[in-house]
């Protein structure tokens, strides 16, 4: 088939492809060429033993296919993986604030501004602390990373 100038050979393709190879093999502009004959993807290296971690670091090996496998996460009681991520939200404030009450018997909009802006505090640094954790289980990656580019 030949359209705009391009052309696709549609022998090639059984009748339930899906659009979206024939339009690559249309965009390819080369008819000739077949679309189902493609060579397997080499297969990755293993991944890296603690002992060939240590030759890295040392400078002994310059090759690098991959990087070690991070710390896995903590497990919860059930066995399931913890996000290290995520931070436990906060414990909600001592008493709910009632938007029905008398203006003269609650909090000033210093004092509700002030607990506002210490809450944010604690949640931020919660966040903060809980990226730092889950960083730290990449520290064999980092450090790597770090040597290579020393290196350079």
């Amino acid at each position: 088939m030949k359209l705009f100038d391009r052309s696709v050979d549609l022998a090639q393709f059984s009748e339930n492809t899906p659009l979206y190879p024939i339009c690559r093999a249309w965009m390819r502009n080369n008819p000739t060429l077949r679309e189902g004959a493609r060579t397997p993807s080499p297969q990755p290296p293993p991944a890296l033993e603690d002992e060939e971690v240590a030759e890295v670091m040392n400078g002994k090996c310059h090759d690098i296919y991959r990087l070690p496998q991070p710390i896995p996460c903590p497990l919860n009681t059930g066995g399931q993986p913890v996000s290290t991520r995520i931070p436990s939200p906060l414990p909600p404030s001592e008493k709910p604030l009632d938007i029905n009450m008398c203006h003269t018997a609650g909090s000033g909009v210093a004092t509700l501004l002030y607990n506002h802006m210490d809450r944010w505090k604690k949640i931020r640094q919660r966040w903060k602390e809980s990226s730092h954790r889950n960083q730290h289980r990449y520290t064999d990656s980092m450090r790597i990373l770090k040597e290579m580019f020393e290196r350079q």
